[in-house]
């Protein structure tokens, strides 16, 4: 089956779809393939509300003809009728113009994190929220990132305050960074989650407490970390418990879990990377708070 545009729209083809579309502007569509030569063929033809879901441009070149088409297929999309005074081309432009600067800015900040935390593009991905999310904020602004501001214009048509990566900044001391292992060769995939009390700061002879291990150490770690805020965190983080297939440690800020719990990192597969790892992370993630 082949899917033909009712009105095709000129396109950029050296651009690639970017990785998180948020009010696709319906001024770029990828042009659709020749029909083969012979055999049986279904046609369909794409509607204006069609195309404008589909589109996923993250730059284009405006043409008075893309203009005039972004337009009419703003007037023509059900429900975007009685507002289409918003979705005037310059609107439109301002916003693919807008998508693509942010979407240069957040691949910096992601280059960034990936070379603060000794991680790489080709096998992490990492999530970041709470406390950690404001760190990673105050690493891309000191290496002079700034996050490009959504235009006006653009915020009305989409009827938001202004899409930003830092949005879940605020709010109580914890935070999460996930970090995930593609598969390498030998080396296994897995998964690590570090959550931490940003209002307990990691000591210099801090050390990692085995959370399954049935010592007086653990169990101690354990009942600290339930009647701390690092509690809610960890049950909003899957609800761990000892029994589960994952491996955690508590990270205190005292030799032999000795010393308050900063932090507890779970283990999916990763508990030597975690052992060497986490506790360094940590310290990089407090010392961006302060």
């Amino acid at each position: 089956m082949t899917i033909t545009a009712a009105t095709p729209y000129r396109s950029n083809p050296s651009l690639a779809p970017s990785a998180k579309a948020s009010g696709n502007a319906p001024v770029a569509t990828a042009s659709s393939p020749e029909p083969p030569a012979s055999g049986p063929m279904d046609t369909v033809s794409l509607s204006a509300e069609a195309q404008f879901r589909m589109s996923n441009a993250i730059s284009f070149t405006v043409t008075a003809d893309s203009l005039a088409q972004a337009e009419a297929a703003a007037r023509t999309v059900p429900g975007l009728d009685a507002d289409a005074e918003r979705f005037t081309p310059e609107a439109m432009a301002a916003h693919a113009e807008w998508r693509e600067k942010h979407t240069d800015y957040r691949g910096k900040v992601r280059d960034l994190v990936d070379q603060t935390f000794g991680l790489s593009a080709d096998r992490n991905g990492w999530a970041a929220g709470g406390a950690a999310l404001t760190a990673i904020k105050n690493l891309a602004e000191k290496n002079g990132l700034i996050e490009p501001e959504m235009p006006p214009a653009v915020a009305d048509m989409l009827q938001t305050t202004g899409e930003s990566l830092w949005t879940n900044t605020g709010g109580g001391t914890t935070g999460m960074f996930d970090i995930t292992f593609l598969p390498n060769g030998a080396e296994k995939g897995g998964n690590l989650r570090i959550l931490f009390d940003s209002g307990k700061k990691p000591g210099a002879d801090g050390s990692l407490v085995d959370l399954k291990s049935a010592s007086a150490d653990a169990q101690g770690a354990l009942s600290s970390i339930r009647a701390s805020a690092l509690g809610a965190a960890l049950d909003g983080a899957g609800g761990w418990s000892p029994g589960g297939s994952a491996n955690a440690y508590a990270l205190t800020n005292g030799k032999d879990g000795n010393g308050g719990v900063v932090g507890v990192i779970i283990s999916n597969g990763l508990d030597d990377y975690a052992r060497a790892n986490s506790k360094t992370m940590v310290e990089t993630i407090h010392g961006l708070l302060g």
